[in-house]
Parts: C-alpha cells; structure tokens; sequence
C-alpha cells in the first residue's frame, strides 16, 4: 500500500510541464598529506589529486499554489588520479586512477521565484559506483591495501539557482548525513541511521551549466 501511495505522489511530479536537461562539469586540483602503514608503524605520504567530473541532468517541475515542486535527476561519471609521492626507502612512488558513476534523485521545493532567479530547498541522494576500474603505475600491492565499495548520502539542501539565457549557476549549502557504504542493497536497511545522522557533515558548493 505505501509503495501505491507513493507512486500517486510522484504522478504530478513527472508530469510536470516546466523540463529541461542540462550538462554540466568540474575539474579540482588538491594537494594533501596522508598515512600509510609500513610494518608495524605509520608514515607520511604527500599526494597530489586531480578530479574530473561530468554530469547530464534532466529536471521537471510544476507550479502550485504554494510554491514550485519539482523533480532532478542525475549521473555524473568522475575520475579521480592520485599520484602519491613518499621517500620512504621501502615504498616507490606510484599512481592510482580511479573511475566511479554517481546517479542522484533530489525533490526540490521552490518556495521564491523572480525573473531568472530562484530559492530552493531539496532533499534526496546521491550515489557512488566506486572502481569501475583501478589503474596503478607501481610495484606496491593495491590489492591489499585499496577497497572496493558502493556509498549512499542522503542529504538535505538549500540553495539558490541563477539563470542566464541557457547558462545556469546553483551556490548551495549541503546537509549530508555520513555515507553509507554497502555492497549489496540489503546492506542499506541494517544501518544504525540514527549514528549517521549524528556524523553529518555540512558542505557548500557551486555548480554551472547549460540548460538545453
């Protein structure tokens, strides 16, 4: 029965006369330290990061009386190449590249609108297909020390959306609960989500497009 309600509720939804689908993309570079172990103890290993991400996204929307509703749906492909650069004598340098796909479903409340602005607040999730594959230019076993894993983070938003013509800029300040790794999907209903509702993280970001 709650499966039935909730397909009445997403009827209005996908229903929706205001559509789009749009195509966006990131590139950061970072530069960081971590730790790896060696024997019975720790040392530390700097890194260099770079990450690239495309994304295509197809909205819908409806207004009512009380505000805009609307639907988002995403996939993002990303890849991440880590080159790790240690002096250790036992440890060589070496480069990881991995690939993931992070489809996302987010309901969005547009509760203020003018012109070609808008405010909005949102909940859903994003997930990541980690290591679709793993390239590695070194001697050092991976396979010991490189886990493979699916995540899930819900989360809550807030954020504003600025349209310019087919360009498209949404600033917006992220609630996210603590991932939720999992390897089959029966995995995801034996979390304690009370524990990772208390290890949430806040986050803010920016993402530009083109809305076709």
């Amino acid at each position: 029965m709650k499966n039935y309600i909730f397909l009445l509720f997403l009827i209005p939804v996908i229903s929706f006369s205001q559509s789009g689908i749009s195509v966006s993309g990131t590139s950061q570079f970072n530069i960081g330290e971590s730790i790896i172990p060696v024997g019975s103890h720790y040392e530390p290993i700097s890194y260099d990061q770079r990450n690239n991400n495309i994304t295509v996204s197809v909205f819908r929307g409806r207004k009512f009386s009380i505000g805009t509703f609307a639907l988002k749906g995403s996939v993002s492909y990303r890849t991440e190449n880590t080159k790790y650069n240690t002096n250790l004598i036992d440890v060589n340098n070496y480069d990881i590249v991995t690939r993931s796909l992070m489809p996302s479903l987010e309901v969005w409340y547009i509760f203020f609108q003018r012109d070609n602005i808008f405010l909005y607040a949102s909940t859903g999730g994003y997930g990541i297909i980690q290591n679709l594959n793993i390239e590695k230019t070194t001697s050092f076993d991976l396979e010991k020390n490189t886990y493979d894993y699916n995540s899930l983070v819900p989360f809550f938003r807030t954020g504003m959306q600025l349209n310019y013509n087919r360009f498209f800029m949404n600033p917006f300040v992220s609630f996210d609960l603590e991932k939720i790794d999992f390897n089959t999907f029966n995995n995801i209903f034996e979390i304690d989500f009370k524990e990772k509702i208390k290890n949430y993280n806040i986050r803010t970001g920016i993402e530009f497009g083109i809305m076709f």
